[in-house]
Parts: structure tokens; C-alpha cells; sequence
């Protein structure tokens, strides 16, 4: 007898929830438990997932990546990028392009197919902020690296989903393209497809933070709130423009044009939590354990170069924008982490080359565990070598004794 589909929801919840808390006791992130519970229930393990039911299910993947996307708008504030200063843009630019040109180099020696490798080195740009600000407040670092840090994770998704909206258009284009299409078919299609998604979030954007003004009820805000969200990937992908990019947008106006913008945010947190579990989770139930040897190695080859690639952008950024010896040698080292945007970004990269959707998913959750693993240490390693271990710590101290 087939287990219903109601009931594997409930055991997706709660087995992700005691996964991701005990990843959270173990220091790491929760995205890693909730992928692993996933791999549990899927077909490579237990099989109570079936194909049948993971489509059944497929709605929750846009509503999630819908609401990602909104909520990585939200921290494109143009009143605290005009205060993070050159290096940290510099850096923040750099260290995006040096991730997505070292991987689409490297991963050519793999796949010997540049739109596969263009596109895994898209999903590359991404740093998951919340595991590097988790050892920044645990480690109470401060200084020029930590201050450093904060900025670029601040801007590291917006730029990281704008480069991979760039990267998956262009893919789009070149896979999809026929014999006989010219080279100005191929450049004009993801041009249209990102001026498309930009010009529609802002308009939804700005319906939001119109309407939203004139709502107390939080409820009805957040039905509002959800209303957009699926108005604009629905819109979107009925327009064949970017769903992800259209919210990212739409996030953006509401942040900067809404007055209400916090209390909009806050209701999207209050609900955000048990839909980001079930896409999580379905993401880790596609997994192919049965292909790790094979899969793991390159996937672990991945992750290396993606924080090399970082690392080397971050030097280049910081030469340009004169950032200390210190920020230049040891922030490459802080942004290995990678987890709840790139797995959102795999959806979209299987939909731009389906043909390779299963390699892609496989090469992406073996580099997020590895990085869920050892991007923490490494951050803690160079906060240590940068002597800023501590200095908040410190600072309080003697301001007491004062």
C-alpha cells in the first residue's frame, strides 16, 4: 500500500526539523539536515518518495524559490551600498566573477560541454550569509576583515543571482538554439528574458508597496505579499522571463520605495520556514547516492575551485579597491559556504539544461555538504590569522573596566 501524500509531508517536517536542529547543536548549518532527510525518504534509500509524489509536489519548488528570491530583494538597499565603500564592491563583483570563470574552466576538463560547464560555474557565484555571520557572532570577531565580510555577504546573493539570471539565459539560448540561429538571436533572447524580469518586478513591486500601505490587517498583507509572489512567477514564466529574477526585483522596489517594507519582510519570515523545508528536502531526495564515488569526486573538485575562484576574485577586488593585506589574504577563505541559494538556483538550472538536470543536482548538493562542512572552519581559521577572534569580546571587556 502506497504511503499518502499528507503523510509524507508530515515526515518530511518533522524528521528535517530534528536533522536540522542537530546540524544547528553540531555548529552547521540546518540546510544540510534537511537535504540529508531527504536522502533518507527518497529513492536512493528508504523510497517513500516516489517520482509520482516528488511532482506532486513540484508546486512547493516555485513557491520557494519565488520567496527566496523576494526575500534576497530585499537586501539590495541603495542607502547601505552607498555606505559599504569601493573594496568591498570591488571585492564583492570580483570575487562573483573569479567563482564563475575558474569553475566553467575547470568543469570543461569534465563535461567537455561549455554551456553544462557556463552553467555550473553560475550556480558557483552564491555564498550562503547566515553560516558566515553565525561564526563572526559566535567567534565575537570584529575588525577590517569581519566589517569586510558582513558587507560582501550583503551583496554576494544579489550579485550571485543576478550573474547566474545572466548565465542561465544565455544557456537557455545556446541549448535550446537551432542549427540556423544566428549569433543576434542567441545574445537578443536572454537580453529580453533579463530586461523582461527587471521591467516586470519593479512594476509588481511597486503594486505591492502601493497597496501595502493602504492594508492594516497583517493578514490580509500577507495574502497580499503571497499574491504577488505568485503573480510574479506565474507572470513570469508565462512570459518565458526569469522567475526568480522577476521577485528578486520586485523585493528590491518594495525595499526601497515601501515604508512598510520591514513589516512585509517579517510576515514572509513568520510563514518562509516549513515551505523552505520541503524544497530542501525534496532537493536532497533526488540525490543519487548510488553515483557518489563518481559524482563526489568532481563535486568535491567543485567546491575547491569555487573558493579558490573567490579567493583569487577577492585579491583582484581588493588591489583595485585598495582593501588591506589582511582582507586581501584571508576573505577568499570566508565564502565557501553555500547552501540555501545555490540549491534554490539548481531548479533553475535544470530547467535551462534538462538534459544534464540529474549531474547538476548531484555535482551541487555534494559541494553544498562539503562547504556546510569546512566553509565554517576555514571562516574561523582566517578570522584567527586576521587576529579578530575575540577583539569584540575584548572590547567590551574594557569598556568596563573604564
Amino acid at each position: 500500500m502506497e504511503i499518502n501524500l499528507i503523510l509524507i509531508i508530515g515526515i518530511i517536517l518533522l524528521l528535517s526539523l530534528v536533522l536540522g536542529t542537530l546540524a544547528n547543536k553540531l555548529k552547521l548549518p540546518a540546510v544540510p539536515g534537511y537535504l540529508i532527510a531527504g536522502l533518507l525518504i527518497g529513492p536512493s534509500l528508504s523510497k517513500l518518495i516516489n517520482q509520482r509524489m516528488a511532482e506532486q509536489l513540484q508546486p512547493i519548488n516555485g513557491i520557494a524559490l519565488g520567496i527566496i528570491a523576494l526575500v534576497i530583494g530585499s537586501e539590495f538597499s541603495l542607502d547601505s551600498i552607498k555606505k559599504l565603500g569601493k573594496s568591498v564592491i570591488f571585492m564583492g563583483i570580483f570575487e562573483v566573477l573569479g567563482a564563475v570563470v575558474l569553475v566553467t574552466a575547470v568543469m570543461m576538463l569534465f563535461v567537455n560541454d561549455f554551456p553544462l560547464a557556463l552553467l555550473l560555474g553560475g550556480l558557483a557565484a552564491a555564498t550562503a550569509p547566515a553560516a558566515t555571520v553565525a561564526v563572526i557572532k559566535e567567534s565575537y570577531s570584529s575588525g577590517p576583515l569581519t566589517n569586510s565580510l558582513l558587507g560582501i555577504v550583503a551583496l554576494d546573493d544579489v550579485l550571485g543571482v543576478v550573474a547566474f539570471g545572466i548565465i542561465s539565459a544565455v544557456v537557455k539560448a545556446m541549448v535550446g538554439g537551432v542549427a540556423n540561429t544566428s549569433i543576434i538571436s542567441m545574445i537578443q533572447s536572454p537580453f529580453i528574458e533579463i530586461i523582461g524580469s527587471i521591467v516586470l518586478g519593479s512594476i509588481i513591486g511597486y503594486m505591492l508597496s502601493y497597496f501595502a500601505n493602504k492594508i492594516n490587517s497583517e493578514k490580509t498583507l500577507l495574502a497580499l505579499v503571497l499574491g504577488s509572489v505568485f503573480l510574479a512567477s506565474g507572470l513570469a514564466s508565462f512570459l518565458e522571463f526569469s522567475p526568480i529574477l522577476t521577485n528578486m526585483v520586485s523585493g528590491a522596489a518594495v525595499k526601497n520605495i515601501s515604508s512598510r517594507h520591514k513589516k512585509i519582510f517579517n510576515l514572509i519570515e513568520g510563514i518562509e520556514k516549513p515551505i523552505f523545508i520541503i524544497f530542501f528536502a525534496l532537493a536532497g531526495a533526488r540525490f543519487e547516492i548510488h553515483r557518489l564515488v563518481d559524482i563526489g569526486v568532481v563535486g568535491a573538485i567543485y567546491a575547491i575551485t569555487r573558493v579558490a575562484g573567490k579567493a583569487l576574485g577577492v585579491r583582484l577586488g581588493g588591489e583595485l579597491g585598495n582593501a588591506s593585506a589582511e582582507v586581501k589574504k584571508y576573505l577568499g577563505m570566508c565564502l565557501m559556504p553555500q547552501a540555501g541559494v545555490a540549491v534554490g538556483l539548481i531548479i533553475i538550472a535544470q530547467q535551462s539544461y534538462p538534459q544534464a538536470s540529474n549531474f547538476i543536482l548531484n555535482i551541487l548538493l555534494t559541494s553544498v555538504m562539503i562547504s556546510a562542512l569546512i566553509g565554517p572552519v576555514l571562516s574561523r581559521v582566517a578570522l584567527e590569522k586576521a587576529g579578530e577572534v575575540g577583539a569584540l569580546q575584548n572590547q567590551h571587556n574594557k569598556s568596563q573596566f573604564k
